[in-house]
C-alpha cells in the first residue's frame, strides 16, 4: 500500500489580513480624495453658471440695443401730398420719462414712441419690411416692443430680461443739454438729433450695471 502523503498546511498564526485600524485608516484616505474631487467639479460648475449668466446679461444689452438702434435710427415722417386728407408732414415721436423703486433703489422706467420703417420680421406673422409706430418699454422686468403696422396689425416682442431700468435723453441741438421728455407736437414736428440709450441690468450679487449708447436721428 502506497501511502498518501498529508498536504502541507500553512500555520494559521501565520496568515495575516488587514487590522481594523488600516481599514479605517484607508477609508479616511479614499473620503478626503473623494472630497477634494467633488470640490473641484463644484467650483468648475459653479463658474460654469457665473459666466453663462454674464452672457445672458450681455446677449440682452446687446439684442435691446440693437433692435433700438436700428428702429431709431430709421425713424421715419410720412409725407402727404398737398390737397389729400392730412396734407403735410407727420412725425410721431414722444419720450416719458418715468422711474422705478426696486428694493432700496430707483431704476429709469422711460416710455419712447416713434414712427419708424425699420421694422424686421420676428414673429411669424408680420411683415419683414412695413412702415411702424413702435412703442419699447418695460413690463415685469422685461424689454418690450411694441409695433402698430401700417395694414391695423400689432405686434408684441419680448426682447428679454430681467432689465432693472430703461431710460431715453434726447439731445436737440449739439453742445446743449440732453432732455428726459420729447415731443414732436411740441417741437414743430422735428425729431432730436440724437438719442442716448440706457439699459440696467442687474449683477448677481453686485449692484446694477448700465448699458448706454447714443444714436444719431438721420431726419431733421
Amino acid at each position: 500500500m502506497i501511502p498518501i502523503k498529508a498536504n502541507r498546511l500553512m500555520p494559521i498564526k501565520n496568515i495575516r489580513g488587514f487590522t481594523l485600524l488600516e481599514i479605517m485608516i484607508s477609508l479616511g484616505i479614499l473620503s478626503l480624495i473623494f472630497i477634494l474631487i467633488y470640490g473641484t467639479f463644484s467650483n468648475v460648475h459653479q463658474g460654469s453658471q457665473h459666466v453663462e449668466k454674464e452672457a445672458d446679461r450681455y446677449r440682452i444689452a446687446r439684442l435691446g440695443m440693437y433692435y433700438l438702434s436700428n428702429d431709431l435710427s430709421m425713424v421715419y415722417k410720412k409725407i402727404s401730398p398737398p390737397g389729400t386728407s392730412g396734407a403735410g408732414n407727420t412725425l410721431v415721436f414722444r419720450g416719458e420719462d418715468g422711474e422705478r423703486l426696486s428694493g432700496n433703489n430707483t431704476y429709469p422706467n422711460d416710455t419712447l414712441v416713434f414712427s419708424t420703417v425699420s421694422h424686421r420680421s420676428i414673429g411669424i406673422n408680420s411683415p419683414g419690411s412695413d412702415e411702424a409706430v413702435v412703442r419699447y418699454s418695460l413690463q415685469d422686468n422685461v424689454l418690450i416692443q411694441e409695433l402698430q403696422l401700417s395694414n391695423g396689425q400689432a405686434v408684441i416682442n419680448e426682447l428679454g430680461g430681467p432689465v432693472e431700468g430703461l431710460g431715453f435723453r434726447y439731445l436737440e441741438k449739439a453742445g446743449e443739454a440732453w432732455q428726459d421728455h420729447w415731443d414732436a407736437d411740441n417741437k414743430s414736428q422735428k425729431p432730436p438729433l440724437a438719442v442716448e440709450i440706457e439699459l440696467v441690468l442687474q449683477k448677481e450679487n453686485k449692484e446694477a450695471y448700465p448699458f448706454k449708447t447714443w444714436v444719431d436721428i438721420p431726419i431733421r
